[in-house]
């Protein structure tokens, strides 16, 4: 069982790596809408020489004991670390080749966008609103001291249209706040 059991945990120990590997070609290769032609190319290639490094790497592990064995027999150890170092050299430049692909392959096709938006502190007003105002924005809120905010009846002078009108303390105002603070909250008895 020792042998056998060393195979089959080291089968198991690469196994996630494989199945997500199949996974990431599968996926690639059926995403013909949603990847640009250079990138699915790229994410394939990557992913199919990570694919094949993993399979060799695995392949190499599971035969190591038995590799070890032989060579220790013959006495030409010298002969299994040049094999060794074979192996290794093709992880060391196999990783990042299919690594490099894989990144390559987020960036194709992608040109530089500007994120949405605008520059910091400007502001624009929502659709239907009149002088930078907020939509249905109780005009003419008394004390305000701004331009266009007279008493409530007054209208807006840039439109010529009525205010919405005055603000009920704790009732929701047309935009969706109130212009007042909210009422004091009762006070407590007092005890002399």
């Amino acid at each position: 069982m020792g042998m056998f059991g060393y195979r089959i945990t080291q089968l198991v120990g690469h196994l996630p790596v494989l199945v997500t590997l199949l996974v990431v070609l599968v996926l690639a290769a059926t995403a013909r809408r949603r990847l640009p032609g250079r990138a699915r190319s790229l994410l394939i290639a990557g992913a199919a020489v990570l694919l094949l490094v993993e399979l060799f790497n695995t392949a190499w592990v599971v035969a190591l004991p038995e590799l070890i064995r032989a060579r220790v027999r013959s006495g030409g150890m010298r002969q299994f670390e040049l094999m060794n170092l074979a192996a290794s050299t093709v992880s060391w430049i196999g990783y990042p080749i299919g690594l490099g692909l894989v990144v390559a392959a987020v960036f194709a096709g992608r040109a530089a966008s500007h994120a949405p938006g605008q520059p910091w502190g400007a502001w624009t007003p929502p659709a239907g609103s009149a002088a930078g105002q907020p939509s249905g924005f109780a005009a003419g809120h008394p004390g305000t001291g701004h331009p266009g905010h007279g008493h409530p009846a007054s209208g807006h002078p840039a439109t010529g249209q009525p205010g919405p009108g005055p603000v009920v303390p704790g009732q929701a105002a047309p935009w969706g706040g109130s212009d007042r603070p909210p009422a004091a909250p009762p006070q407590g008895d007092r005890v002399d």
